[in-house]
């Protein structure tokens, strides 16, 4: 199967093609607003190789979220575009998901995905590692990186970024530091968990939404004081 998938979740933009578990492209890079720029290049590069391949692709694969709102809005509004263009299915997978792909068969236990989002806010889903089982939750949440430590959790996996970061190397993040394993948004990951779970039922593209799992509150505007 032959499957074309990017990572737009974060500020690392990630682009891969996976032909039943072979790695024939893929790129990624890291940066502010990186994804309007980047994203377009990398897809081009991997059509052309699929082009030289001689094949067709199968599905076309979308990390949608939780993460950045400009990150999973580009990736999602492209993709759907590459998606109506080509005629070919977009499957959507969880940003945690595939983040716990990556630990797959490494790790054993109950792990903590942990993505960064704004101010001290993150968003987190845990997971039960074996084997037998492809990783996998129903269940996300969203609050401050100060109620992340849990008695109940083995380890915590994710990104460390920005504040996130500084926070993790302070007194305060001490518990979660000691058993942090960092996990980068990879399509590759992406690629690899959406043919895992083939079954899936492919869903419609007009339905198709970023999966924000926050809520997102206005400031009140305050007039300035002359």
């Amino acid at each position: 199967m032959m499957l074309l998938a990017c990572d737009t979740s974060s500020d690392i933009c990630s682009v891969a093609l996976v032909n039943n578990g072979e790695v024939l492209y893929t790129k990624q890079i890291a940066g502010p607003q990186i994804h309007i720029e980047k994203l377009s290049i990398f897809l081009h590069e991997a059509l052309v190789e699929v082009k030289r391949q001689a094949a067709e692709l199968d599905q076309l694969v979308i990390a949608i979220g939780p993460g950045s709102f400009n990150g999973l809005r580009i990736g999602l509004a492209t993709m759907k575009a590459l998606a109506l263009t080509m005629n070919v299915p977009l499957i959507p997978v969880k940003t945690t998901d595939a983040l716990a792909y990556g630990l797959w068969k490494k790790q054993a236990g109950v792990g903590r995905a942990v993505i960064f989002s704004h101010r001290d806010y993150v968003h987190f889903a845990d997971y039960t590692f074996s084997p037998e089982i492809t990783p996998a939750t129903q269940q996300f949440h969203y609050s401050s990186w100060e109620t992340l430590f849990e008695s109940g959790v083995d380890f915590y996996f994710g990104r460390a970024e920005r504040g996130f970061k500084d926070w993790l190397a302070s007194t305060a993040g001490v518990q979660i530091r000691e058993n942090f394993y960092e996990v980068e948004a990879d399509a590759i990951n992406v690629a690899l968990y959406a043919a895992a779970i083939k079954s899936q039922k492919v869903p419609d593209l007009d339905e198709l939404e970023p999966f924000y799992n926050a809520k997102y509150e206005a400031k009140k505007w305050v007039p300035p004081k002359f």
